[in-house]
């Protein structure tokens, strides 16, 4: 039986709440003529994704997420750390792969503009579109808004079909719907019955062990799989 399956509190509650969210007005910002709608003061829960694949992987998560913290941007939950196989472009090292919620007051584009300094700050630099990089940081979730402009989409394109996103994702969750927050997220995938059963259409639990994603631990300062020490 699957894990959807057995969550049927949980799950009833979610399709409440995903039928509300979908049935209400939302706020959707879009870029001005002069600038950007911004968020201020009040703080936001976001989600944000990291991922690496040039040099110590382990290091430069951590500097991000230092990083971060100095930036105005409080880490409140990590999820699990995965190694993945390259999508898109293949001809490239695996990928270290995670996901944070936080809390900022940032405004949306403030806080793309002050991930995209955090990534320059670890060495990345213009290359190829899916290729090598030191660290890639992008906003999954904001708050209880969408945003559409030329510099930024929320939520990120094409979540629901990324295992290597929806992996940590899921572990970030966890099994409850805690608040609206987390419910509008829901209500954002492709699937009648929220970011649960997009996992479990992509194949869940079943994927990760596989060559292309293994859950990885960390002990001291290495990454293991099983009894495998990683680079």
């Amino acid at each position: 039986m699957s894990l959807f399956k057995r969550l049927m509190p949980t799950k009833q509650v979610l399709v409440d709440a995903v039928k509300h969210f979908r049935g209400s007005s939302l706020c959707f910002l879009h870029s001005a003529p002069d600038g950007h709608v911004e968020l201020h003061s009040q703080e936001q829960e976001v989600v944000i994704a990291l991922g690496s694949n040039v040099g110590n992987r382990l290091h430069n998560f951590n500097q991000a997420l230092h990083l971060m913290k100095k930036s105005g941007i409080t880490i409140t939950r990590h999820g699990c750390l995965y190694e993945t196989a390259p999508a898109n472009v293949t001809d490239q090292p695996h990928f270290l792969n995670s996901v944070v919620r936080a809390v900022t007051k940032l405004g949306p584009h403030e806080l793309l503009g002050v991930l995209e300094k955090i990534e320059k700050d670890i060495g990345r630099t213009d290359g190829i579109r899916y290729g090598p990089r030191p660290i890639d940081l992008d906003i999954l979730f904001y708050g209880k808004f969408g945003i559409n402009s030329d510099q930024l989409t929320v939520p990120y394109e094409r979540i629901w079909e990324r295992p290597f996103v929806m992996a940590p994702l899921m572990d970030l969750l966890g099994l409850d719907v805690e608040n609206d927050t987390v419910a509008y997220w829901h209500s954002l995938s492709i699937h009648s019955d929220g970011l649960f059963e997009s996992w479990e259409k992509l194949g869940g639990e079943y994927l990760i062990g596989k060559e292309e994603m293994k859950r990885v631990l960390l002990v001291g300062n290495h990454l293991w799989v099983g009894r495998k020490r990683l680079m």
